[in-house]
């Protein structure tokens, strides 16, 4: 056990550190100097020279990685070259509402998305079947900013049940939620899409092997088959989409929050893109992946718990 969680922390370490390697070279790659958004287009070539040396612009790309790795082994991640403040400040503040909408999409998406999946593989064939595989093609097709305008033009405008916006500095719990709920909503109906299909084919390979028949002959009762059975068995691979399509919704949240104007990681990390800010967006690719590799980490520790077998592969 303690080698397994020794290599799982080893992955976690090396999958950040890769990423974050990533993005420091794509954002140098992209066309534009943080001094002249700065100071304009008007700045002289020495102000520009002065802000870059201040900045450690003008190092060679190799130091400027080697000076990032140090700093954000000791947790720092730099000065904002937009705001002056500290990056992974920033960043941090942005998380909660980011945070907010994922996790509420996610749990819209596992309440809908798990039971349609095992309904449509108790009932293979059946027009029930039939129409929650078409939902979810139908959820995988269409784009989630797509589902967003629709949501607004019908939900919101047409029948006002929502806010168009999907956020509010108004204080209270339960206006907050109403404004939460729409983006939520959308999220989560894109997200268990995915979810439906590959539980149904979880579900599916399960039911199809020779312990379910044999329970069958036994007399089992049909449900104690599928929820004690087979969804126990299938709970692995369910496990492990849940854990992957969270990743891409935290993607999607992003998208959603634009649709929504939502204040979040997504509107904060496109302003540092634009901007130039390799501090603020390195420290978004941070957390973000921080987030995702944390989770996979904790399934495949759940993985473990669940099936021993794991542990010694």
């Amino acid at each position: 056990m303690l080698f397994y969680l020794a290599r799982c922390a080893a992955q976690l370490v090396v999958a950040l550190v890769g990423i974050v390697t990533v993005a420091f070279f794509l954002m140098r790659a992209i066309p534009g100097d943080p001094a002249l958004y700065m100071l304009g287009d008007f700045a002289t070539a020495e102000a520009l020279a002065t802000l870059r040396a201040r900045l450690g612009l003008d190092l060679p790309v190799w130091q400027q990685y080697g000076v990032f790795l140090l700093r954000a082994a000791q947790g720092n991640m730099g000065v904002s070259v937009v705001t002056g403040q500290p990056a992974l400040a920033e960043i941090w503040a942005a998380v909660p509402p980011s945070a907010t909408l994922a996790v509420a999409g996610m749990a819209i998406a596992i309440c809908l998305g798990v039971p349609l999946g095992i309904i449509a593989a108790v009932r293979q064939g059946s027009a029930v079947d039939l129409a929650v595989m078409l939902m979810a093609l139908g959820g995988i097709s269409f784009p989630v900013f797509w589902l967003g305008l629709v949501a607004i033009l019908t939900l919101s405008h047409a029948l006002g049940l929502f806010p168009a916006l999907g956020a509010t500095s108004e204080p209270g719990f339960w206006k907050g939620l109403h404004h939460l709920a729409l983006p939520a909503l959308v999220l989560g109906l894109s997200v268990a899409a995915y979810i439906a299909r590959l539980t149904r084919s979880a579900m599916l390979e399960i039911l199809g092997q020779d312990f379910i028949r044999v329970a069958r002959a036994m007399g089992v009762p049909e449900r104690r088959i599928v929820w004690h059975l087979a969804f126990r068995n299938a709970l692995i691979p369910v496990l492990a989409v849940i854990g992957v399509t969270f990743a891409w919704s935290l993607g999607n949240a992003i998208l959603v929050e634009a649709v929504f104007s939502r204040p979040g990681l997504g509107s904060t990390i496109l302003k540092a893109i634009l901007a130039r800010d390799y501090q603020l967006v390195q420290a978004g690719v941070l957390v973000l992946a921080a987030a995702v590799v944390l989770l996979n980490t904790a399934l495949d520790l759940i993985y473990g718990a669940i099936d021993p077998r794991l542990r010694r592969t």
